[in-house]
């Protein structure tokens, strides 16, 4: 039988069209279809029952909000935005399965996350159902999540807060000697890392980390005498709100008068409420999303807008949902078919301002943004009980030159 040259020559010739032409794999094809005009389906994947439900009822409050104010301009490049919600259980497998119902219903891409363990739980997910997920609360898996294409952030990591922790103590409170608490329960991965990372930190500074006490979130007045002893300049509490809380008094009870710091999850309404009834505040500092005393103008357009359509002020649970999902839809700008379409885009949000920051992304889905420095205050006008106050915004690039540029306040 004679056989036909001309075929093989199609194919080969097809073929290296198909490279030429920068042909997309089909694992990176997203669900979303520009050519579309029906709504553009987004879901929220959320913890609204479990131990996280509270977060998890403001994080919803911030993703409708960012919905209806889209809708209520031009939508997605004149699509309506629809809200797919499903509850994660606050667990782990939970989000894995709200991601599937999620997908199941017509989202293209996912909001989501409050926890480490949620974030982890739907990364590989979110590369085999090609959907791009935004986690807007969630700062640990710096490491996991970076090397997941289809998974982006527009909050800090916790390496990225222990490293501004470090360098607030240094250039601007001017600590030599540091004391870091930790909780004892090994599964407590987010305090351990914060530890772990604001210790390193620090050290690489010059700084000295003169004792690391592990505390029993139960039983922590033994753990925090033996820190105190070592006479230290400052003393780190990475834990949860109502713990964190319960230690800095334990501390101020103790005599402990020099400055307490902690991480963003002291920037929680539980924390100021379990400080109430303290006698002596003192020096203190976290880190946070965002600060009620911020100035710029998105922002300030923001809480307005939320207070009076919601009857209350935002707080970082609101806002940084709110910001991951108009920021995963500037993903799916300029007809994103393909992750490296999306991927583009993402990479074009550059000092882009939010209603919590000002964002920068990078590649391997790293993040430069604001980072704000809170401190414990009081206001009189409201019985002197304790609230956040703002002390600066810095940006997360600009760490080291913060070691000349800043003032006392």
């Amino acid at each position: 039988m004679k056989k036909n040259l001309f075929l093989p020559f199609l194919f080969v010739w097809g073929l290296c069209l198909a490279v030429l032409c920068g042909c997309t794999a089909p694992e990176e094809i997203l669900r979303f279809d520009p050519e579309s005009r029906q709504s553009v389906r987004i879901g929220a994947v959320l913890p609204l029952t479990g131990k996280n439900a509270v977060q998890g009822k403001k994080m919803l409050e911030g993703a409708r909000f960012a919905v209806d104010s889209l809708n209520s301009r031009r939508g997605h490049f004149g699509r309506t935005v629809e809200l797919i919600v499903e509850d994660s259980n606050s667990t782990g497998p939970g989000a894995a399965a709200a991601l599937e119902r999620a997908v199941s219903s017509g989202a293209v891409g996912i909001v989501g996350g409050y926890s480490s363990v949620e974030a982890q739980a739907v990364t590989d997910l979110a590369r085999r159902r090609r959907v791009p997920v935004v986690i807007p609360m969630a700062t640990g898996n710096d490491d996991v999540i970076g090397v997941n294409k289809f998974v982006f952030r527009v909050v800090f990591t916790d390496r990225q807060q222990a490293e501004m922790i470090a360098g607030f103590m240094k250039y601007y409170r001017r600590v030599n000697r540091l004391a870091v608490t930790v909780s004892s329960n090994p599964d407590d991965i987010y305090s351990r890392n914060v530890a772990r990372d604001v210790a390193d930190a620090f050290r690489k500074l010059g700084g000295e980390v003169i004792s690391i006490c592990e505390v029993d979130p139960a039983k922590p007045q033994e753990a925090l005498r033996q820190a105190v002893s070592f006479v230290p300049d400052a003393v780190i509490l990475p834990f949860e709100a109502s713990t964190a809380a319960k230690c800095y008094k334990i501390l101020r009870e103790l005599g402990y008068t020099g400055l307490i710091g902690g991480p963003d999850s002291w920037d929680d309404s539980q924390f100021f409420h379990s400080l109430q009834g303290i006698k002596k505040l003192g020096n203190s500092f976290y880190t946070a999303f965002y600060s009620d005393e911020a100035r710029h103008s998105e922002f300030s357009a923001f809480r307005k807008e939320f207070r009076e359509k919601k009857f209350y002020y935002p707080g970082s649970c609101e806002i940084q949902t709110f910001d991951a999902v108009n920021m995963l839809l500037i993903g799916f700008g300029n007809n994103a078919r393909d992750l490296k379409s999306f991927q583009k885009n993402w990479l074009g949000i550059r000092k882009h301002a939010g209603a919590a920051a000002i964002y920068t992304m990078k590649r391997n889905n790293a993040i430069d943004r604001t980072i704000y420095i809170n401190r414990v205050g009081t206001v009189p006008e409201l019985g002197n009980k304790p609230v956040p106050r703002n002390i600066a915004g810095l940006q997360y690039s600009r760490l080291e030159d913060y070691n000349v540029g800043l003032e006392k306040e």
